[in-house]
């Protein structure tokens, strides 16, 4: 990036990182991430952006899967395991219901049925816009879609269900290491970059994470992420967020965003108070939790907003993922087959 270029991009994360400290004024829930947001989509549309965002969206998912790592413990990974069944019934439940709700989306926003099914599954917005451009699907049409789903669920969830004050005060260990932290984030950041060429999903949120679980297996203790890096990495993930609110993107398939509105909020609705209280049933977790858990938003958006909010951040970080790894799983086979008209031919030829 030239010098300009990188003046824009600091000019876009320092206005993101005012805004979200003018709204953290308020004790709005999630108001760093909110206001970076909101500051860098309006600095986005009347400046500009020069630079990929995706490096700090990396960045602030990388620091996030350190802080989630960093409260780790033998128990807290043996109740992620006993939550298994329940992660995994929570990804089926969401694809079934993308699957359906790709119907409406076709019709409201006028794709063909590969662009519909890779905007409604449940996964992350890069995965599925990378496999919109390989299919020669709308790849547009999908970065929308995905990215209103995560801008509603950030902005809806922590006005319906507040900050989880029983997951805020979290035990000091005085043997936790700075160290072990610090191996987190590097050692997370070298595998992240190894495993990203190999195709591995999210791997700046998942690698810090493994590291933690490896550290922790072997009964090291990793002191807590401190404060201004939490907040520092919240900036970063409202600040990618917002880079994607383009005016031109939007206006371009407006029709895609209507869709959006309309079948995102029906996913979210029906995962976080239909499908929450159902699982309340069999697992105790407090709601919070659980609706960052099976909310179908980004991986590193939901667990920096677990971080927020004080709820379980290892415990929506293992139902994002579970979801997140069977929906690119069954993603490829399943297109083929929803793509195909009921005589066999391919349905997009006929539209």
């Amino acid at each position: 990036m030239t010098l300009g270029t990188n003046l824009t991009f600091a000019g876009g994360i320092a206005t993101s990182a005012v805004v979200g400290w003018l709204l953290s004024l308020t004790g709005l829930p999630l108001a760093w991430i909110l206001g970076a947001m909101v500051g860098s989509a309006v600095y986005a549309n009347t400046v500009g952006l020069g630079g990929k965002t995706k490096y700090a969206r990396r960045l602030g998912q990388l620091l996030i899967g350190g802080a989630t790592a960093a409260i780790l413990t033998p128990g807290i990974l043996g109740e992620l395991w006993s939550f298994l069944p329940a992660m995994i019934a929570a990804a089926f439940v969401a694809n079934a219901l993308g699957v359906l709700l790709a119907f409406p989306l076709q019709k409201i926003a006028g794709v063909d049925r590969k662009t519909a099914l890779l905007s409604t599954l449940p996964a992350g917005m890069s995965e599925m816009a990378s496999l919109a451009r390989e299919t020669g699907a709308q790849a547009d049409v999908v970065m929308v879609v995905h990215t209103l789903r995560v801008v509603m669920i950030v902005v809806m969830v922590p006005f319906l269900f507040g900050i989880d004050r029983s997951a805020v005060a979290a035990e000091v260990d005085p043997q936790a290491s700075l160290a072990a932290l610090a191996t987190c984030v590097a050692g997370g950041l070298l595998l992240s970059i190894v495993t990203a060429r190999l195709g591995v999903l999210n791997p700046w949120v998942i690698m810090p994470m493994a590291v933690g679980i490896a550290l922790v297996s072997m009964n090291v203790s990793i002191a807590a992420m401190p404060w201004w890096l939490i907040v520092g990495a919240q900036v970063l993930i409202g600040f990618s967020l917002g880079a994607r609110l383009k005016k031109e993107d939007f206006a371009r398939v407006p029709r895609a965003a209507i869709a959006a509105i309309i079948c995102s909020g029906g996913l979210i609705l029906i995962m976080v108070f239909g499908f929450v209280p159902i699982l309340r049933l069999f697992i105790d977790v407090a709601p919070v939790s659980l609706a960052l858990g099976v909310a179908p938003g980004g991986l590193g958006e939901m667990i920096a907003s677990a971080k927020a909010l004080g709820a379980a951040a290892a415990i929506v970080a293992g139902f994002q993922f579970t979801r997140s790894f069977l929906t690119n799983i069954i993603a490829p086979p399943l297109l083929v087959r929803f793509a195909v008209g009921p005589e066999g031919t391919d349905e997009a030829a006929n539209t």
